[in-house]
């Protein structure tokens, strides 16, 4: 190691020998407090400043010790600012009372006087209903063949209640999410009408020989209420109600919405079915294990979230297509720690997609029994969904992704299902939501498939009519 004299000029010089000699600025010792020094080692810590040690060094070596010692208190200071400063317990729980400057609100204070503070979350009484009815779904559709009736999901018959579901015997229920507070791109809350909207959720499906929604009892179970101004208030309504969905015996699947939403959906999930016996397939660009933000609840961190919550383990969480460049090297140690099996679009290049997707595979059916699959469409390549909340550029095609989800879900026991982050008005053609409903179809198809023990691919045998399909005339 070489130690630079005090005296600036030849501080330089003697950095200009060292890189000359080959010496990495790393090795240059200035004179710092143990703290300092320990600080200056942290690579979290000179991450936030966009440097790293080699560059730091380089800055304090053309500075004398007094200065040098200075640069990084005022670093560590400024880390110290970003942290949270309390005030008077008091004065924050008051939206009356004006806080100090320099002090901070510990929780966003909500109205509990407020006579209709959960009046969005209220179910209407059925006895208030124009025209009594059984329960069961029922069709919007005016006409026998209607092509263009009023959109629902799938051309789904429509849900209301709970008590629709059970009495429908519905295998499958769609219902929309529209939340867009949990990211930057406010679009997502636009994703259930335009998904409703476009084709591509329902027909046959020609590599299966199986039209899903006529061997599946499936539902539109409309939108679940979003307080617009609050995504805690919301995850909390969005639990409620998709374990009410699960209790029904359906298998939810939720249109959003931003991947906030995988909080709540999980969380449900391990409600119904215990921690420990649900796993998950995350399929996104991004890994969602953000830690320390301000906020408990956004679409960078859920999955940190559920674990921190001891709601879901890391090993019963297999991450496909990830690469947002959000990710450091310090995450993906801390998702080592947690035993989280991650399969980044760097693994997919290198080895190969085929045997990327055996390993998923292999994965998914080596852990929990009950399997939730989340949908990110940034996994897709921005060519196949422009429209995407957090858009990244190399991810999968539509020729890896659709056999994909259609195989984890005919050949998985799946529980539920999400469509999360497709942003529909930051695409100005039609892509991304054809796109996403074709990859909610392809789960769909999976599920009959595994309902119907159909397990060889109609495609292969063109000539051969399946079972399935002779059998399929009506909708049950």
């Amino acid at each position: 190691m070489i130690a630079f004299p005090r005296i600036p000029a030849l501080r330089g010089a003697a950095l200009a020998m060292a890189l000359a000699a080959g010496i990495a600025p790393a090795a240059v010792q200035v004179a710092l407090t143990p703290a300092q020094q320990a600080f200056v080692d942290d690579p979290a810590m000179l991450q936030r400043f966009g440097l790293t040690r080699d560059r730091l060094m380089t800055i304090l070596s053309r500075q004398d010790a007094a200065a040098a010692q200075a640069t990084v208190a005022s670093m560590m200071q400024t880390i110290e600012a970003a942290k949270f400063q309390p005030g008077d317990p008091a004065v924050a729980a008051d939206p009356v009372q004006p806080l100090d400057p320099v002090e901070d609100m510990a929780a966003v204070p909500l109205n509990p006087q407020a006579g209709d503070y959960n009046a969005s979350t209220v179910l209407r009484p059925a006895t208030l209903d124009e025209y009594q009815r059984d329960p069961g779904p029922f069709s919007l559709k005016r006409y026998l063949y209607e092509q263009d009736p009023i959109p629902t999901f799938a051309g789904a018959p429509v849900a209301l209640r709970a008590e629709d579901l059970t009495a429908g015997k519905v295998d499958v229920a769609f219902v929309g999410v529209p939340l867009d507070l949990g990211s930057g791109w406010r679009d997502s809350q636009n994703a259930p009408a335009t998904l409703r909207a476009m084709y591509g959720s329902s027909g046959y499906d020609v590599y299966a020989g199986v039209d899903p929604t006529v061997q599946l009892s499936i539902a539109d179970y409309g939108d679940l209420s979003v307080d617009k101004m609050s995504a805690e208030v919301t995850v909390e309504h969005v639990r409620k109600m998709i374990g009410e969905m699960l209790g029904t015996g359906v298998i939810p699947f939720i249109v959003g919405g931003d991947h906030a939403l995988m909080f709540p959906t999980v969380a449900a999930m391990t409600d119904r079915y215990g921690v420990g016996k649900v796993g998950v397939v995350q399929l996104d660009a991004h890994f969602d294990a953000m830690k320390g933000d301000g906020h408990f609840i956004s679409d960078q961190q859920a999955v940190s979230r559920l674990i921190e919550a001891k709601l879901i383990q890391g090993r019963d969480i297999v991450q496909v297509g990830t690469r947002g460049q959000e990710m450091s090297g310090e995450d993906m140690g801390w998702m080592r720690t947690q035993g989280l099996r991650y399969h980044t679009m760097a693994e997919v290049e290198s080895r190969g997609w085929d045997k990327v997707l055996a390993s998923v595979l292999d994965e998914v059916r080596g852990g929990p029994e009950n399997i939730f699959v989340s949908f990110d469409v940034s996994v897709l390549d921005p060519a196949f969904a422009s429209g995407a909340g957090r858009p990244a550029p190399g991810g999968l095609t539509m020729r890896e992704a659709v056999p994909m989800v259609r195989r984890i879900c005919a050949e998985t026991k799946v529980v539920g299902f999400e469509m999360l982050d497709v942003a529909p008005y930051l695409d100005l053609s039609y892509a991304t939501a054809l796109n996403a409903n074709y990859i909610m179809h392809a789960c769909l198809t999976g599920i009959a498939m595994r309902k119907g023990g159909i397990k060889d691919p109609a495609y292969l045998s063109p000539l051969t009519v399946s079972s399935a399909t002779a059998t399929g005339a009506k909708r049950r």
